[in-house]
């Protein structure tokens, strides 16, 4: 009696876990707008990065810029209180003739947007050293987002033929730092499909 009383009591916990879980989406369909080719505007992509590679005291540093434009979509689930996380991927590869290229390192510059509506500030937090500055205009804080200043990228020494190594950055919003009620829709839906493509360079 026990046994099937706990059994019945599992399967409630489950209903209703399941039924949290559907209002939650249904929640999300609504934040995230219908999804579709409509919410995807056409002047709203991240754009190819421009780069350059300098080498300062040892050490080569990155600088980097890509113009930076959100959805309608993502937009709005912003300023409804969803943060947003956008980051850097850098990738270096060694050539290694007939071989596969060898990793010689892949380093990630993260940002965390979010929007407060009392006081009508975006702000934007860098993960990686806990600094937050805050702005007025979207456009602004996507710009500082969009701009890596001497990005430390690997010691002088571990490049020791420049011309077999390449390097390689784009800029994305990592759709898996959403809420994770928010992901599977935002995995399937073109509005929140923010990427550039990767930018390659030589260190030659």
């Amino acid at each position: 009696m026990r046994t099937g009383s706990a059994e019945a009591g599992a399967g409630s916990h489950t209903m209703v876990a399941s039924l949290r879980y559907l209002f939650a989406a249904l929640a999300a369909v609504a934040l995230l707008g219908g999804g579709g080719p409509a919410a995807a505007a056409a002047d709203a992509d991240f754009e190819l990065p421009t780069v350059k590679v300098r080498e300062v005291d040892g050490v080569y540093l990155l600088d980097a810029v890509a113009r930076l434009r959100l959805t309608p979509d993502v937009r709005k689930a912003l300023e409804n209180g969803v943060a947003l996380t956008i980051r850097w991927d850098v990738e270096i590869d060694r050539d290694r003739g007939w071989w596969l290229d060898a990793d010689i390192a892949e380093l990630a510059q993260r940002y965390r947007l979010e929007y407060h509506e009392l006081s009508l500030q975006y702000l934007v937090t860098n993960l990686n050293t806990g600094e937050r500055r805050s702005f007025t205009r979207l456009s602004v804080a996507l710009n500082q987002i969009g701009t890596l200043i001497a990005f430390p990228l690997v010691d002088e020494v571990l490049i020791k033929n420049p011309a077999r190594h390449t390097g390689y950055a784009r800029v994305r919003l990592d759709v898996s730092a959403l809420p994770l009620p928010l992901r599977p829709i935002a995995w399937f839906s073109s509005a929140w499909d923010l990427s550039s493509e990767w930018r390659k360079w030589s260190f030659e």
